[in-house]
């Protein structure tokens, strides 16, 4: 884990901490434009893989399973690696192959072959998300005010403006996704070179804060952090509130194109857009998320959230048309967009030194929901038809709607840095 002297914090130049958060922001935009490459290329994949129609339901699944499976142990098993060597070291790394992961599975033939690069898939997929939300928990702790709403708008921007070239690749190549995988790969794998140099490394980071969290303190030496049981409840519950959010949002990213596509009757084309509609309303609600957080407490946030989401879920399953489909999947947008940020920044700066950990199982605990989201979904589909889809979703949003306000009445507040210098150099950014 990061050490530091006592009382001692790293006096950064404003110019370094930007780098820092332009990174921070990259990292977040490449995650969702991988993710869109994914979302708007299942249709062709299902295709050049034999998986079309409701008899290659159930294949699709299991790779969306493998998938999940791979990303609840990437998730968990990169935070003490995070701590111990700092995010530079631990996230460079993804940014650079992650993206390039998708390419064999344009030119694999069978189940077996595909879950086996899904689970490397989800590896990577998992520990490039601990990561980057851990390092941007330290980067929104030189500000000392809320961040990481923006920076996981940069998620849905990323996916909004990769899901544009990937709805036209879609488009035009509809048997093979090889195109769009190793187009869109190789461009944004580069580019994790150049703006991973701009992580901050283990030496860079803010010593954790001398305030007294309640519940984080060892009883048997006081003041000294540690993974007590209240601290322990407290993941596990951002990590089941999160499980809800991630659930719903693989549903529809998995299974949000041949939704609207099945259900409604529209183009794969038309299909592939309500999901990019649906990440651009994501980056418009994080966009603002922060200073909602700020105005109104995220107790009211995430509640709302809830609602909002439900409502576009039951819109898009029981509308009937193509138009109010694309309506409930903005909806579905606007009310996932500040869930998973306000949860992992209240999981990082509950304890800092051991921020990578915690997130690591609150991420982990969330990422159960693609393990049991594809099964889930899949039963849905099997047993009622593809147009009740969204019907787990609605349930699950609904439900966090009720929970989630409860819940985050234990996150902590935001502390500005220990340093002066460092304050007035941050601040003036």
């Amino acid at each position: 884990m990061a050490t530091h002297g006592a009382g001692t914090a790293p006096v950064l130049d404003h110019t370094r901490v930007r780098k820092a958060r332009i990174a921070t922001f990259f990292g977040f935009f490449q995650l969702g434009a991988v993710m869109l490459m994914w979302s708007t290329s299942t249709t062709s994949l299902r295709s050049h893989l034999g998986w079309e129609g409701d008899d290659g339901d159930s294949q699709f699944g299991l790779l969306a399973l493998s998938i999940g499976i791979g990303a609840a142990v990437g998730c968990f098993a990169i935070g003490p690696f995070i701590d111990r060597y700092g995010p530079r070291n631990t996230a460079m790394p993804t940014m650079v192959v992650y993206p390039l992961c998708y390419i064999p599975l344009a030119f694999l033939d069978g189940l077996v072959g595909a879950m086996v690069i899904g689970v490397l898939i989800g590896l990577l997929r998992g520990a490039f998300d601990t990561a980057f939300n851990t390092h941007g928990v330290q980067v929104e702790r030189y500000y000392g005010r809320p961040i990481m709403s923006a920076f996981h708008a940069a998620y849905p921007a990323g996916g909004f403006v990769l899901g544009l070239v990937g709805s036209a690749l879609a488009r035009h190549f509809t048997d093979s996704p090889a195109v769009a995988y190793i187009s869109i790969g190789v461009v944004l794998s580069v580019l994790g070179v150049v703006f991973g140099k701009w992580l901050l490394s283990l030496d860079e980071l803010l010593p954790p804060e001398q305030d007294e969290i309640p519940g984080a303190a060892d009883p048997a030496h006081p003041g000294k952090r540690s993974a007590t049981t209240a601290t322990l409840l407290v993941m596990i519950g951002f990590g089941v509130l999160l499980l809800g959010s991630m659930l719903s949002e693989g549903a529809v990213l998995d299974w949000g194109q041949e939704f609207v596509r099945r259900a409604v009757g529209t183009t794969a084309g038309l299909a592939a857009t309500a999901v990019t509609l649906y990440s651009g309303a994501q980056f418009v609600g994080r966009l603002f998320g922060d200073k909602l957080a700020e105005y109104f407490g995220a107790r009211l946030i995430v509640g709302a959230s809830g609602v909002i989401g439900a409502a576009g879920a039951l819109l898009a399953m029981l509308g009937g048309s193509a138009p109010l489909a694309l309506t409930g999947f903005v909806l579905l947008g606007l009310g996932l967009a500040c869930m998973a940020p306000l949860m992992l920044s209240a999981a990082g700066r509950r304890d800092p030194e051991n921020a990578g950990r915690n997130i690591g199982l609150v991420n982990a605990i969330g990422y159960v929901g693609m393990l049991v989201g594809p099964a889930a979904i899949t039963v849905v589909v099997d047993n009622l038809g593809i147009e009740w889809m969204p019907l787990l979703p609605a349930i699950l949003l609904a439900l966090i709607a009720i929970g989630g306000p409860a819940l985050m009445r234990l996150v902590p507040r935001y502390h500005k840095p220990a340093s002066e210098t460092s304050r007035h150099e941050v601040a003036t950014g």
